[in-house]
């Protein structure tokens, strides 16, 4: 859904390694058709291929603008399927990101920092994101959402480790 390290952030621990479009424009990379097409061929080649659909990336998905509709559309198609969400959560400020990911029957957020320096050093995000934001996006999300929402902390040796910092976390 997202070209290869589109994101949002700039991870220092990124296993896609560095990113290469930091953005948090959302756009239509590819059409929810083609993603649609890509599933009913594998579903079709493998009836039994998988316990779980989740989205995620090599970037962020929430950058993805029609992610509620394509939600929406595999929830259609593969009922028995939980729809799982990885993402970063730094968008989740904004309205319609929050209510894309309504209908996903879990997401995982990420949040690495308390502060404002550690997720400068860990994060690296794009410049219009402030850890404020993403933190009470996080918590409005949490609010609406009624799904399984498991936070994902990575800590980082000498980054993010420290005993204040986590007990800040």
């Amino acid at each position: 859904m997202i070209p290869a390290k589109t994101c949002s952030y700039d991870c220092v621990y990124c296993e896609s390694g560095r990113t290469t479009h930091l953005t948090i424009g959302r756009e239509t990379y590819v059409s929810p058709e083609i993603v649609l097409e890509e599933l009913t061929d594998y579903f079709g080649q493998y009836p039994q291929g998988a316990d779980v659909i989740t989205f995620s990336s090599a970037g962020e998905p929430t950058l993805y603008e029609p992610l509620g509709d394509l939600i929406l559309a595999v929830k259609r198609l593969y009922p028995s399927l939980p729809l799982v969400v990885l993402t970063n959560g730094s968008l989740l400020w904004n309205d319609a990101v929050r209510s894309s990911l309504l209908l996903a029957d879990r997401v995982v957020p990420s949040l690495d920092a308390a502060t404002e320096e550690v997720f400068a050093r860990v994060n690296a995000p794009h410049p219009l994101l402030e850890l404020p934001a993403v933190l009470e996006g996080l918590k409005a999300f949490r609010m609406d959402y009624h799904g399984q929402f498991h936070l994902e902390v990575l800590l980082v040796s000498a980054y993010n480790d420290h005993p204040q910092h986590l007990g800040e976390l």
